[in-house]
C-alpha cells in the first residue's frame, strides 16, 4: 500500500508542476540550404541561386547565427508564412524569430518570424 501511496503522490507532484514555455527569441544570421551546407559545405553569396533552388525544391533550412552556432528551421503548425519566406532569402542574411528547443542534441527554431536583414 505504501507503494501505492508514494506513486499516486509523485503522480499528483509532477502534475502540478507548471510547464515550462519556450519563450520568444531573435537571431540573425545566414539562411542556410543544409543539404549543401553539410555535404559540401556551401553557402555564402556566391551559393545563394542555388540555395534558393534548393529549398524551394524541399531541402531543409538552417540558420548559421553570427556566432557560427548552426540551427535546424522549421516552420510554425499554426502559421508557416514566415518560415516559406525564408525560401527567398536562402543564402542571404536574415534575422528570425521563434522558440528554440532541443532534442536528442538536435537544436530546433519554430520560426514564428522573418525578415531579410538590413
Amino acid at each position: 500500500m505504501k507503494k501505492l501511496s508514494l506513486f499516486a503522490a509523485l503522480t499528483l507532484a509532477i502534475a502540478l508542476v507548471p510547464a515550462v514555455e519556450a519563450d520568444e527569441m531573435s537571431w540573425a544570421g545566414e539562411d542556410l540550404d543544409l543539404a549543401c551546407y553539410v555535404a559540401q559545405g556551401a553557402h555564402g553569396a556566391d551559393h545563394s541561386g542555388c540555395a534558393k533552388g534548393c529549398v524551394k525544391g524541399g531541402q531543409p533550412m538552417g540558420l548559421k547565427a553570427d556566432d557560427g552556432t548552426v540551427v535546424l528551421l522549421a516552420a510554425h503548425h499554426q502559421d508557416g508564412a514566415p518560415y516559406e519566406a525564408l525560401k527567398d532569402w536562402a543564402g542571404e542574411m536574415v534575422e528570425v524569430t521563434g522558440e528554440l528547443t532541443e532534442r536528442d542534441g538536435m537544436k530546433v527554431v519554430t520560426v514564428t518570424g522573418s525578415e531579410k536583414a538590413s
